[in-house]
C-alpha cells in the first residue's frame, strides 16, 4: 500500500521510490473505496491523493472528490495533497480486508440497507461487519442533519464499534446499551443491556446474522448476543435482515429469530427458490443486490 510521505526521506526497504504494490483487487465502487481508505487511514493517520489513486487504480480527481465528501461527512480532515485522520478512532479493531467477493457483497448490502433509513428515525444495530458498514453509511448520509434542536438520526447500538462510528457525527444522537462487552463482536450483553433496551423503541432494527436457515431462522454464535438482539427486534416497527449468500443454509449456535419475524431481507448473491418461496409466504420483502 502506498502511503503519504510524512516529511522524511526514508523509503520502505525493497521498494524503489518508496512505492509498494497492493496484491488486492482495487475496490470498484465508491462505498468500497471509502471502506478501503478508512481502513488505511485508521492505521496510518495520513494519506495522499496520489498514493491512494495508485493504490485503488482510479484517477486523482476521483480521489479528491472522495476526500471532499469524506471531510463533509466528518470522516477525515483534508490537507494539502491529502487527508489526515480525525482525533477519534474509526473502530475499536481495524483489520485490513481484501476486496474479495464476500466483502463486495457486504458493501452492496450495506448500501441498500443504509438507503432505507429516513432522516429523524430511531434505528438499531446488532454487531457484525455488515451492520457496521450499514451504520457507517447511514450516519454519513448528507441529508441527515439536526434541525430545531432535534437529532438528524438516533442510533441505538448493541456494539461498541458501531457506537464509535455514530458518535463522530454531531447530528446523530448515539445511544449505547450497557452491559458486558464481548471480546470478538464488541456486542454488549447481559442484564444491563436487556434492561436498557426494554425502555427503548426503534423505527427500524438492522439485524446481521451468522447463519440464515429456513427452519432455524437467523442465528449467531452467542446466546447472550442473541438475547439482546431479540429484545431489540421486539421493540422495532421494521426489522431488516442483512445477509450474503454464503450465510444461507448455515446454522450457528444461537437462534436470533425466525425468518418470518423480518419485514425485509437484504441479500447479496443467489437466493435459493426454497428460501424465496418461504419469504413470499411469510410476507417478507426481499431486496436482492
Amino acid at each position: 500500500m502506498t502511503l503519504l510521505n510524512s516529511g522524511s526521506d526514508e523509503k520502505p526497504a525493497g521498494s524503489p521510490g518508496g512505492a509498494r504494490t497492493s496484491s488486492a483487487t482495487p475496490p470498484a465502487d465508491r462505498s468500497a473505496r471509502w471502506d478501503h481508505v478508512l481502513t488505511l487511514l485508521a492505521s496510518t493517520k495520513r494519506l495522499s491523493v496520489a498514493a491512494v489513486a495508485v493504490e485503488l487504480g482510479v484517477s486523482e480527481s476521483t480521489v479528491r472528490r472522495d476526500f471532499m465528501e469524506m471531510e463533509r461527512a466528518q470522516l477525515a480532515r483534508r490537507t494539502h495533497g491529502g487527508i489526515v485522520a480525525v482525533d477519534v478512532a474509526y473502530s475499536l479493531a481495524t483489520v485490513p480486508r481484501s476486496a474479495d467477493e464476500g466483502s463486495a457483497q457486504r458493501e452492496r448490502v450495506a448500501d441498500t440497507a443504509a438507503a432505507m433509513v429516513e432522516p429523524g428515525q430511531i434505528i438499531g444495530f446488532n454487531g457484525g461487519r455488515t451492520t457496521t458498514s450499514t451504520a457507517r453509511r447511514a450516519v454519513s448520509r448528507p441529508d441527515i442533519d439536526a434541525r430545531d434542536g432535534k437529532p438528524g438520526l438516533t442510533v441505538v447500538c448493541a456494539a461498541l464499534n458501531i457506537a464509535t462510528e455514530a458518535v463522530l457525527r454531531p447530528s446523530v444522537r448515539t445511544v449505547v446499551l450497557g452491559g458486558v462487552a464481548e471480546p470478538y463482536s464488541f456486542e454488549l450483553t447481559g442484564p444491563l443491556a436487556t434492561a436498557t433496551m426494554r425502555d427503548l423503541w426503534l423505527d427500524t432494527m438492522f439485524v446481521g446474522t451468522v447463519g440464515l436457515d429456513i427452519n432455524a431462522g437467523l442465528t449467531c454464535n452467542s446466546d447472550a448476543e442473541a438475547g439482546v438482539t431479540r429484545i431489540m427486534i421486539g421493540h422495532a416497527r421494521r426489522v431488516v435482515g442483512l445477509a450474503t449468500a454464503d450465510k444461507i443454509g448455515h446454522r450457528a449456535l444461537a437462534g436470533i429469530c425466525p425468518v418470518s419475524v423480518l419485514t425485509d431481507l437484504v441479500i447479496a448473491g443467489p437466493v435459493p427458490e426454497a428460501l424465496r418461496a418461504h419469504l413470499t409466504e411469510a410476507s417478507v420483502r426481499l431486496h436482492e443486490v
